[in-house]
């Protein structure tokens, strides 16, 4: 199945990532197009990608040009059917500290200006995910809280 749309998202000009995490370790993987890496030849591990002390089943991690990522998934839902295809999302969120110090170096500024600011974090923000925005409010009880997550 991962092997058929990837293979028909090439074949349409859709541009597919070469292979990203422990799926690009494994031969079959390569040999059906599914990932364009060679894993023997880029010391790639099969063992991350079927590990028996592994809880879950293994999976493929699948990038897709962003403005036709829409194609793909209309093909996987014509094909297979509405009630067997499912949106999942992964999103990432830094801390405050990982904040300043991404944000110097996008704007063109000295690494060690990241590292002057994060040193200048008080230091009850330190090791508490609290909102950027906190750290500027004079109220003292605001960083002695924990920070509340949008739902």
């Amino acid at each position: 199945m991962v092997a058929d749309f990837i293979n028909w998202a090439k074949n349409n000009g859709i541009r597919v990532g070469p292979g990203r995490g422990s799926g690009a370790g494994s031969m079959v993987a390569y040999a059906m197009r599914i990932t364009d890496l060679d894993p023997l030849e880029h010391g790639l591990i099969f063992e991350r990608f079927l590990n028996p002390d592994r809880v879950s089943m293994p999976d493929f991690d699948v990038d897709f040009d962003d403005r036709r990522r829409s194609e793909v998934i209309d093909y996987v839902t014509r094909k297979y059917g509405d009630e067997r295809v499912a949106m999942i999302v992964t999103y990432g969120t830094i801390k405050t500290k990982q904040a300043l110090k991404d944000s110097s170096r996008v704007l063109g500024y000295p690494f060690s200006m990241g590292e002057q600011l994060t040193k200048a974090l008080p230091p009850a923000v330190m090791a508490k995910d609290i909102p950027l925005a906190d750290i500027q409010n004079p109220e003292p009880s605001a960083m002695a809280r924990p920070a509340t997550s949008a739902s």
